[in-house]
C-alpha cells in the first residue's frame, strides 16, 4: 500500500502499530529500534493517530497473528472498529509462516483495514501483483525460519551430545561454569553445593522411610526455598537484578518429581518431537550423555529412592477419622494378627464416653483367634513413649546415612533393556539402511553388559549423622501418622494379650529393632545385658508369652546378628 497522502474520510486515520521479537532478553533493544521507526514513520505522516503499540516479545514468527499475546487481542470482533490499519517496521514483523501471512492479508481486506510496511514504502496488498510481491517476500521469510529452526537444532543437538548445558531451566542442584571450545564459551553443569547437599538429604530420608509430606514440611518450616524461588534470587543475564522469590512451598509431589528426571543423575535428555516421548541421549556405545562430570546421585541410589516412593503410592489408601499411631506395628500376641483401632462409646451418667484400645483384627475378619487380644490405647502407647523419651528424650536425634557400596544390578538392568530396545528397533527396520550403524552400537552394548557382570558388589553401609535437635523435640513436634512412619522405618515391634502373670491386667512386650543402633549413635552406652533390657521390654508376660515374643523377633531379627536375648 502506498505512503499515505490524504485523511480517511475526513479523520485522521487509526493506527494499530505491532512490534515483536523472537527471542528477549534484557539486553535487547530491537523493540526499541521498532519504536524508533514508528516514531520517525508518524512524524512523516501526521494526519495518522496512533491506537496502541502491541509488543509481543520472545513470540516466533511461526505463531499466527491471532495467537499473539498482545496482537491477538485487537484482531478480534470486538476491538477491530477501533482501527483502521497496521503497521510494521518490516514485513517478517508479521510473521515468518507464508501460510499465516497470505490468511492474514485475506482477512485484513475483507476487514476493510491496511497495511503499512516501514521498511517498504511500495508494499501494496489491495492489488494482484502487490499480493504476488508480499508472497513471495514472505515464502522467503518462511525459508528463513525453516533455517533458523534447523540451525536450532543443529546446535542443541551438538550440545547435547557433547554434554554441555543448551540453556533453559537448570535442573536442580545444578549450576553452570563457563567452558572454552576452541573460540567458543559453552557451558559445563557442576554440582551447586547447597542444594546438591539438600537433594542427597532427601534422598537419604526417603529411603530410610520418611513420607514426603513429612520431609516438605520440615523444609518449609527451616525457611528453605525451593529450587524455582532459589533460581529467582539469582542475577539475571548480564548482571541484572534478581527476579525475586514467588514464596512457593515445598510439596510432596515437587519432591518426587526432582527424582523422577533423569538430570538428577546427570543424564542429558530430550523430547523426541516424532513421538513426544522424553528420551535419554545416547553415545554409540550406548552409555548416556552426561552433563556433569560428578552426579549428585548415582542411578542405584535414585532408583531405591523411586521404589520408595512407589511403594508408598501403590499402597492403597481409605479414609478414616485419625491414624492409630501402633497401627502396623502392634500385633495380637495369640495369633500374630495386626490389632486395629477400636472405639467404644458407653453412655454415662455425665453423657457419652468413648474408650480408645487396639483390637485383634479376626474380630472382623475371616481368620480365627482363640484369645482375640486388646489393650487399651493410651496404656500402651504411654508405655512406649515412657520408653523411648526416657532413654532418648534429652539425647541428640541422629539421621540414617546409607552409604550404597558398589552394586551395579540397576546399571546392568538398564544396559540389557537399552539391547532389547535396540534389537527391537532393528527388527523394525531402522537400521535397514545403515547395519554398520546397528552392529557397532550392539557390540558396544554387549561388551558393557559383559564389563558390569564382571565387577564385584560390595556392601552398603549405614551411618548416623547428628541433627542438631534433641529425640524428645523430634518425637513431640510429630503427628501421629509421622511417629507410626518413623517406628515401622525402624522394624520396631509390639505385642500384645488380654492378660498375663496378673490376671485381668495386660501383657505386652516391646522390641525396639534398628532403634538401639541408632541409639549408640545418640551416645547411649550399651553393653549386650544393657539391650536385653532396653531394646526387649516386656510387662506382665508369662514364661510362654515370653517364648512366643522372643520367637516374633527372631523371624525379623537380620541375618548374622546376634539376638541380645
Amino acid at each position: 500500500m502506498k505512503p499515505i497522502t490524504s485523511t480517511n474520510g475526513g479523520r485522521p486515520l487509526r493506527v494499530l502499530a505491532a512490534c515483536r521479537l523472537s527471542l528477549d532478553d534484557d539486553s535487547s533493544s530491537s523493540i526499541e529500534r521498532q519504536r524508533e521507526k514508528l516514531r520517525e514513520w508518524m512524524y512523516a505522516n501526521p494526519h495518522c493517530t496512533l491506537v496502541h503499540v502491541t509488543e509481543d516479545r520472545s513470540v516466533s514468527g511461526a505463531v499466527d497473528l491471532k495467537d499473539r499475546p498482545e496482537l491477538g487481542p485487537w484482531l478480534a470482533e470486538g476491538k477491530r472498529d477501533g482501527w483502521d490499519a497496521i503497521w510494521v517496521s518490516t514485513q517478517d514483523r508479521l510473521g515468518r509462516d507464508d501460510l499465516h501471512f497470505m490468511a492474514f492479508v485475506k482477512d485484513l481486506l475483507e476487514w476493510q483495514k491496511g497495511i503499512y510496511v516501514h521498511d517498504d514504502p511500495s508494499f501494496d496488498v489491495t492489488t494482484e501483483t502487490g499480493r504476488l510481491i508480499a508472497y513471495a517476500k514472505a515464502t522467503q521469510a518462511a525459508a528463513e525460519l525453516t533455517r533458523i529452526r534447523q540451525r536450532a537444532l543443529d546446535s542443541r543437538d551438538y550440545l547435547r551430545r557433547n554434554g554441555l548445558w543448551a540453556g533453559g531451566n537448570l535442573p536442580f542442584g545444578y549450576k553452570p561454569v563457563p567452558l572454552a571450545v576452541g573460540d567458543k564459551v559453552h557451558y559445563k553443569l557442576v554440582q551447586e553445593p547447597d542444594y546438591a547437599k539438600l537433594l542427597r538429604e532427601i534422598a537419604q530420608r526417603v529411603e530410610g522411610g520418611e513420607v514426603l509430606a513429612r520431609i516438605a514440611r520440615d523444609l518449609n518450616e527451616r525457611g528453605i526455598l525451593t529450587w524455582q524461588d532459589h533460581l529467582r534470587t539469582l542475577p539475571g543475564p548480564d548482571g541484572h537484578e534478581p527476579k525475586g522469590v514467588r514464596g512457593v512451598k515445598w510439596h510432596p509431589s515437587t519432591i518426587s518429581r526432582v527424582f523422577k528426571k533423569v538430570s538428577c543423575i546427570g543424564w542429558v535428555q530430550y523430547e523426541d518431537k516424532e513421538t513426544g516421548k522424553i528420551r535419554v541421549v545416547e553415545l554409540d556405545n550406548g552409555e548416556p550423555v552426561m552433563f556433569t562430570d560428578e552426579p549428585i546421585l548415582t542411578s542405584a541410589e535414585r532408583a531405591t529412592v523411586l521404589a520408595k516412593i512407589e511403594e508408598r503410592v501403590a499402597k492403597p489408601q481409605r479414609a478414616r477419622r485419625s491414624v492409630a499411631r501402633l497401627s502396623g506395628i502392634i500385633k495380637c500376641g495369640t495369633c500374630g494378627q495386626r490389632m486395629n483401632i477400636n472405639r467404644i462409646t458407653h453412655k454415662l451418667k455425665g453423657g457419652l464416653a468413648t474408650y480408645e484400645r487396639y483390637r485383634c483384627a479376626s474380630t472382623t475378619t475371616a481368620q480365627q483367634c482363640s484369645m482375640p487380644a486388646y489393650i487399651e490405647k493410651d496404656f500402651i502407647e504411654e508405655y512406649l513413649d515412657e520408653l523411648l523419651l526416657g532413654q532418648l528424650g534429652g539425647k541428640e536425634e541422629v539421621r540414617v546415612v546409607k552409604n550404597a557400596g558398589e552394586d551395579h544390578t540397576v546399571e546392568l538392568e538398564q544396559y540389557r533393556a537399552r539391547l532389547a530396545r535396540v534389537e527391537k528397533e532393528d527388527e523394525q527396520g531402522w537400521y535397514d539402511d545403515d547395519r554398520e550403524s546397528y552392529l557397532k552400537k550392539r557390540r558396544n552394548l554387549v561388551a558393557r553388559i559383559k564389563e558390569l557382570e564382571a565387577k564385584p558388589v560390595i556392601p552398603a553401609t549405614v551411618t548416623y549423622e547428628p541433627t542438631g535437635r534433641t529425640f524428645r523435640k523430634k518425637w513431640e513436634g510429630m503427628t501421629d501418622e509421622e511417629q507410626r512412619e518413623y517406628l515401622l522405618a525402624h522394624n520396631v515391634l509390639i505385642g500384645a494379650w488380654r492378660s498375663g502373670v496378673l490376671p485381668k491386667q495386660r501383657a505386652a512386650f516391646v522390641w525396639l529393632g534398628d532403634l538401639v543402633e541408632a541409639s549408640r549413635a545418640m551416645g547411649v552406652e550399651h553393653d549386650r545385658m544393657r539391650d536385653a533390657v532396653w531394646s526387649f521390654t516386656r510387662s506382665n508376660l508369662t514364661e510362654e508369652q515370653e517364648a512366643a515374643a522372643k520367637r516374633w523377633i527372631e523371624r525379623v531379627f537380620p541375618e548374622g546378628k546376634e539376638l541380645p536375648f
